[in-house]
């Protein structure tokens, strides 16, 4: 167990406690849950970093950090969606969530057959855009929510900047994650018509 799979791991952990804090009811957990959430953010860059940069990258690694990362998503949409945290903007973000999950469970259904043919499929450079703007996205709409909880005497630029950058950030994530199925589905077409 080296240490990019460590922090792969660590990921996981973090989004669990991430959204246990969300759902608690107590004073300044929303602004620790932003912390936390930022700190398994970072992991999501850095174990790739050091893996490719110490030559430690492997396949458990390839695996367990695509597989971290669509934990990590999906926890914390079914959290913030639990929290009412979309607001008005809930049927927006529900049809973003499920184009999104659905590119996952499709991506991970491509790499599946992939995986049988003795092909490790690694992330694309598409994918890693959708991913960066999607974990912004969530960020952002965490921290709307720790800013108006937390600090409720903050300025309402700063939650509004906040929880609409995170809206349009989720649209862009949702875009990218249409091209990227798309770019799975061309370049692996062999893998899908056998």
């Amino acid at each position: 167990m080296n240490l990019p799979n460590i922090l792969t791991l660590a990921r996981v952990v973090l989004t669990f406690v991430t959204a246990a804090l969300l759902l608690a009811d107590a004073s300044y957990l929303p602004t620790a849950a932003f912390i936390i959430y930022t700190v398994g953010g970072i992991t999501d860059w850095f174990d790739g970093y050091i893996a490719r940069k110490c030559g430690i990258v492997t396949t458990f690694g390839k695996f367990m950090d695509a597989l971290s990362d669509k934990i990590m998503v999906v926890t914390m949409f079914m959290t913030l969606f639990a929290l009412n945290l979309y607001e008005g903007w809930t049927i927006f973000a529900l049809v973003c969530a499920i184009v999104s999950m659905a590119r996952e469970f499709y991506i991970s259904g491509v790499r599946m057959l992939a995986a049988k043919s003795g092909v490790v499929i690694a992330a694309e450079t598409v994918g890693k855009y959708k991913a960066a703007f999607q974990m912004y996205s969530i960020g952002a709409t965490i921290f709307a929510f720790a800013a108006r909880s937390d600090f409720a005497q903050i300025d309402t630029w700063l939650y509004n900047f906040a929880f609409y950058s995170g809206i349009i950030t989720l649209g862009i994530s949702t875009l990218l994650s249409i091209v990227s199925g798309l770019q799975y589905s061309v370049k692996y077409s062999s893998l899908l018509r056998d």
